[in-house]
């Protein structure tokens, strides 16, 4: 199947949830923003897949009867990132602004400020030029009728003297270079995540793969894929690639020392525990002397995960010998509440059978709770 097939079947199902939309005004409900909670008390969006799917297809389907439809999918986003994401900014949000902003309507000016002033993040992400596609004068007056409680702070920001309708162009023109219109000028990397974001673990594996054969083979490349390959399950293949990340990076000792936490992360998860041991030894070699200061957090993600090694360790002589080796490496890491460091060795402290362990690990963890408290209040 081709690459221009393989897209087609993915556009199917949002193709015609937009129809169903376009239709049927009375199932926006179903793409609204509905907060809910998962078994485990994680905060969810029960209509983000369905809005997210909807948006999708507009991006390749721009009508000016949208806009109403539009304007519900930008209000439903900001209301998302404003009960549920705290910090950060992803393509869902600002793919609705930009598709608000193209129909240059000087009164949703009031959506993209909205948009803007969720967070610190979308303060500095969600740019303000989405005001000013109906042009910095008109948004000007716009604002100058207003009695908004923002109107002070918005003119300061969008005056014509700091901002200009040829600034304006540009930025559309790029970011309709980042959303394209046609799929067919979509990049492959692009297509690997919107697979990925419908479940289509093979599809995007494909997609993701094919992009980085068409790059050259660098570090970043190669993490791109890794981490990809990684998140989709594909842990065989993202060990691999992991290897080459090392083989052709020239990085100094510390960062190498990452990277090789890294490959025995991902050789411990796709239960190599024995190569991922023989790779945390070879960490071990390059890792800072110093366990203190700017270096803290390498030691404690490195022990963590020598601990979790132990964990997945069937052999009780060899859990034993691997955690004696762990609990050395411990001590000096400061900062224990963080990164997970004892949730971890206390779980390999019951794997090993080590009673004193158990109990000095709970000592600890007192500890760390009473540094924590003094840490950030």
């Amino acid at each position: 199947m081709s690459f221009s097939d393989e897209q087609e079947r993915l556009l199917r199902a949002p193709r015609s949830d937009l129809e169903r939309a376009r239709r049927k005004p009375e199932s926006w409900p179903d793409l609204a923003f509905s907060a809910d909670r998962t078994a485990e008390g994680r905060e969810i969006d029960r209509g983000k897949a369905a809005r997210r799917s909807v948006l999708w297809a507009l991006q390749y389907d721009r009508r000016p009867q949208d806009l109403p439809l539009l304007r519900f999918l930008l209000q439903q986003e900001t209301l998302f990132y404003r009960e549920i994401v705290p910090w950060g900014l992803a393509s869902d949000l600002t793919l609705a602004g930009f598709l608000v902003a193209e129909h240059r309507q000087p009164e949703d000016l009031w959506l993209h400020w909205s948009a803007k002033n969720i967070s610190f993040d979308t303060a500095l992400g969600y740019h303000l030029y989405h005001l000013l596609t109906c042009g910095v004068a008109a948004a000007v007056d716009t604002v100058r009728a207003s009695a908004h409680p923002d109107r002070g702070r918005i003119l300061d920001d969008i005056t014509a003297d700091r901002h200009t309708d040829a600034a304006v162009e540009q930025w559309l023109g790029e970011q309709r270079a980042l959303y394209p219109s046609d799929p067919g000028e979509e990049s492959l990397s692009s297509w690997a995540h919107h697979a990925a974001g419908r479940g289509e673990r093979e599809a995007s594996r494909l997609f993701m793969t094919a992009w980085a054969a068409g790059e050259p083979r660098t570090e970043g490349t190669l993490n791109t894929l890794q981490h990809h390959l990684a998140q989709l399950g594909f842990l065989t293949e993202a060990v691999a690639v992991q290897r080459e990340v090392i083989a052709v990076s020239d990085a100094p000792p510390e960062a190498t020392a990452f990277n090789l936490l890294t490959l025995g992360r991902l050789q411990r998860r796709a239960g190599d525990a024995a190569s991922a041991w023989r790779t945390l030894e070879e960490t071990r070699n390059v890792m800072p002397a110093d366990k203190r200061g700017l270096r803290a957090g390498l030691w404690r993600h490195f022990v963590k995960e020598c601990f979790l090694v132990v964990t997945h360790t069937p052999d009780d002589a060899t859990a034993r010998r691997r955690f004696a080796v762990s609990d050395e490496h411990l001590r000096g890491v400061p900062g224990l509440w963080m990164d997970g460091v004892l949730d971890a060795a206390l779980a390999a402290a019951e794997q090993a059978g080590d009673p004193p362990a158990l109990d000095r690990y709970r000592t600890l963890r007192q500890a760390a709770d009473r540094e924590r408290e003094q840490d950030i209040g």
